[in-house]
């Protein structure tokens, strides 16, 4: 059966903080090309989680096909990590893909994963479908996760063992502090940092006058340009539409001066302990600023909170806990100090070159329809090789 038009396919690893931008991108494809979706995502036993909800609320020409949730308590510790854990359900999730893909009768001429999403790369090698990686973050972390791979052991040692700063040709180095738990114990990230060159191209939600120098880096061969082999297209930003509905907090907040809130909020995956929430309550409270806080229940002992507060147990560094002081300096530097208004006025001109990139023309909305045109150009090959048209 011959297609008309380009059919997407896009996996989505669990959790909303993958999901929503999935969705989002297949919103776009679908609104701004009129492509058919199809979005893959694993069945949650819950009905009445945040996932479902969203799922459940979405564009009815947006195709949802649930993957059954695979049990992995035989290959996987308690005490893994958050990255092992997702690393391991993607790769056993990758036959019920397989399978499904075989039995579609319109089956996608394009694969789009996410971050953990990249076994599934050979299945759609498989199928004869263009493929790309879909990273929800930003170019600096795609540089980081494509570079891992290479660096030496030396360098390894050094960054983890001796705490000294990752060097990174091209990007700004990456401190110790700022070492996310992948990079601690980096086996499953650098299998994900080779499988991208897998890809045909890699979709980042970042813009081009966000990150220049980053981006730039990739198309210089002295640079990232010799590691990654692949076209990277800026896309973003990818944003899910803001439906505001009047409540105590919107009517609150109208009633508040311009520009005297914080918003406080670690996402949808960010925790803290009991301890750091203590400290930061008593921080906001003492800095005597106006604030909204998104609370989230205190996860001392749930290993998965590790990928956010960089440390677990078989880490050889101590928790370590932000203090109210510390917090109460960096409130009133935001909302009171001079250097406040600076970072806000940067931040306006972030938010104006962010909204200019994704209208008509601008550098991400052309980036994507660059995508848009590989994806039409490849389907004719496509429908040869599986349908002998």
């Amino acid at each position: 059966m011959q297609n008309l038009k380009p059919h997407v396919g896009l996996l989505a690893s669990p959790g909303i903080g993958h999901i929503i931008p999935v969705l989002e991108l297949g919103r776009c494809l679908l609104t701004n090309h009129n492509f058919t979706i199809t979005i893959f995502v694993l069945n949650s036993d819950d009905s009445s989680s945040a996932q479902s909800q969203i799922l459940k609320s979405q564009n009815p020409n947006l195709n949802i096909v649930y993957l059954p949730l695979p049990d992995i308590s035989t290959l996987v510790q308690p005490s893994d990590s958050f990255i092992k854990k997702l690393s391991v359900i993607m790769h056993e999730s990758v036959p019920s893909l397989r399978s499904i893909l075989g039995s579609m009768q319109s089956r996608p001429s394009v694969l789009i994963v996410d971050l953990f999403g990249t076994q599934a790369l050979a299945v759609a090698e498989e199928f004869h479908m263009l493929k790309y990686v879909f990273i929800t973050t930003n170019a600096w972390f795609l540089w980081m996760t494509m570079y891992l791979p290479r660096i030496t052991k030396g360098e390894e040692e050094d960054h983890i063992n001796r705490k000294q700063d990752l060097k990174i040709p091209g990007c700004e180095p990456v401190r110790f502090v700022d070492t996310i738990h992948a990079y601690v114990d980096p086996k499953n990230i650098k299998e994900i940092g080779l499988e991208m060159g897998m890809a045909d191209g890699i979709l980042v939600n970042t813009f081009e006058e966000l990150e220049m120098e980053t981006l730039n880096s990739f198309k210089n061969k002295n640079l990232m340009g010799r590691v990654c082999q692949v076209p990277v297209y800026p896309i973003g930003p990818i944003l899910r539409p803001v439906q505001l509905s009047t409540n105590g907090i919107t009517n609150w907040l109208n009633n508040q001066p311009n520009e005297s809130v914080l918003y406080v909020s670690f996402g949808s995956g960010g925790t803290l302990t009991m301890k750091q929430i203590t400290e930061l309550a008593w921080g906001l409270e003492l800095s005597k600023q106006r604030f909204i806080w998104v609370v989230r229940p205190p996860t001392d002992d749930d290993v998965s909170a590790t990928f956010f507060t960089v440390t677990e147990e078989k880490i050889p560094f101590p928790d370590t806990v932000i203090g109210r002081e510390e917090i109460l300096k960096m409130v009133r530097r935001i909302m009171v100090d001079k250097e406040g208004n600076e970072i806000r006025n940067r931040v306006k001109k972030l938010k104006n070159s962010a909204n200019k990139a994704v209208s008509q023309n601008g550098s991400s909305t052309n980036s994507l329809a660059l995508v848009a045109k590989e994806c039409e150009k490849s389907l004719r090959m496509f429908d040869s090789k599986n349908y002998g048209a």
